[in-house]
């Protein structure tokens, strides 16, 4: 029998992005045809969107975040060119960021059929469009910031934006989400803390996967934890133990010798639902040894407490994504290492602990206590004044591209 293979999904998507924007260009090109230039920052935008697909699974999701915030920017450019009317930048950031993150997952979500993703994209967009409604009617139907151009358009915008709104509420009305069932916590112990208290899953409820590695006499150890879109807790391991805890979704085990694994969610089944459950870990991680942690997350909301762990380096990578990260209170010397995409990322350093912050981030803020961490001469950096001869210290280096950062 002769074996046939099937084309690639990935070199399809691509394939055919490449020859269609080629092909425009060409047109272009060839015929004379003049086009605005915020045509040539949608069309890389879309590019981006469906380049995503190829990608898949986490890095598709910050991949379509990008595609759609550039996409936005060319469509927000192109209504301005076309009509003078650039002093809306005032409001209109608002369909750029969250809403352009927003529309990137929504499409890559439902064109991947990843509902986590398109749950994420429904509420960015929402939140985008509600900041832009309110930034419209306060510029330009109160001050009128365009010179009153807008007349009485104002008065159609509003019943239509809250037809808008309620067309976004309704669709995500229909796609489950992570909020339909009871939330882990790390310190409720999870799932045996809810057997505890009586409580027990309904007929046909998912069950997470338990996992437990034993530690295994490494003298340190290096975890790394990919996971999409969904809720992640890791806190400190039991005694013993590399890693442990409960997996909401299944997680896969690649182990490369004692003290050494990684943990990624199983792969996509050949038929995927709608209704699956989303991913939800409560993990441990060794607290015992010198770690190295590094945690790659897409659509997520993620809590780290680090507090007990001996933690000598955390690389953190997230996209469309709120991460709280408790840094430890007592490992000496601790450097983290983080980046994100469309992301809001909050790190609390215990009492009595020094730290070091740098923070680059193209479009957003960064809020820093400078009571505990003032600026340094140089401005560069928030430092705190006992950080060189600290026993315990963190040193903080954040880079990114739309989102938030905050250090208390």
């Amino acid at each position: 029998m002769t074996r046939t293979t099937s084309p690639r999904r990935g070199g399809l998507v691509i394939g055919l992005a490449l020859i269609i924007l080629g092909a425009a260009a060409l047109v272009v090109q060839v015929s004379g045809i003049s086009i605005g230039w915020p045509a040539w920052v949608i069309l890389p935008g879309i590019a981006l969107i469906l380049g995503a697909l190829a990608v898949g699974g986490s890095g598709g999701s910050g991949m379509a975040a990008v595609g759609g915030i550039v996409t936005m920017v060319g469509v927000v450019l192109a209504v301005q060119e076309a009509y003078d009317l650039y002093a809306t930048w005032a409001y209109a950031w608002a369909l750029v960021a969250p809403g352009g993150v927003g529309l990137g997952l929504t499409v890559y979500g439902l064109l991947a059929r990843r509902g986590d993703d398109l749950r994420g994209g429904l509420g960015a967009l929402l939140v985008g469009l509600v900041i832009f409604l309110v930034g419209f009617l306060f510029f330009e139907g109160v001050i009128g910031l365009s010179g009153r151009r807008f007349g009485n358009l104002t008065e159609v915008v509003v019943p239509l934006a809250i037809i808008g709104i309620g067309v976004v509420v309704l669709v995500g009305a229909f796609v489950p989400g992570p909020w339909h069932g009871p939330r882990t916590t790390f310190r409720d112990g999870g799932e045996q803390a809810r057997a505890e208290r009586g409580e027990t899953a309904g007929p046909g409820a998912p069950v997470p996967e338990q996992l437990a590695v034993p530690l295994e006499g490494a003298p340190d150890a290096e975890v790394m934890v990919t996971f999409g879109a969904g809720h992640l807790r890791l806190g400190p391991a039991a005694a013993g133990m590399l890693v442990d805890g409960s997996y909401l979704g299944g997680v896969r085990v690649e182990r490369a010798g004692p003290g050494r694994i990684r943990l990624a969610p199983p792969a996509p089944p050949a038929a995927w639902a709608w209704d699956r459950a989303p991913y939800g870990w409560t993990m441990g991680v060794s607290a015992e040894v010198p770690l190295r942690l590094r945690v790659e997350s897409g659509a997520a909301d993620a809590e780290l407490d680090l507090a007990r762990l001996r933690l000598v380096e955390l690389r953190l990578r997230t996209g469309a994504s709120e991460t709280r990260v408790t840094l430890p209170a007592a490992a000496g010397s601790t450097r983290v290492d983080a980046e994100g995409g469309a992301a809001a990322i909050r790190f609390r350093v215990p009492d009595g602990v020094a730290a070091r912050i740098r923070s680059s981030i193209t479009l957003g803020s960064t809020d820093v206590d400078t009571a505990r961490f003032p600026r340094t001469p140089a401005g560069d950096a928030w430092e705190s004044p006992d950080f060189a001869r600290a026993v315990n210290r963190v040193e903080i280096e954040v880079r990114g591209g739309v989102g938030s950062v905050a250090v208390r």
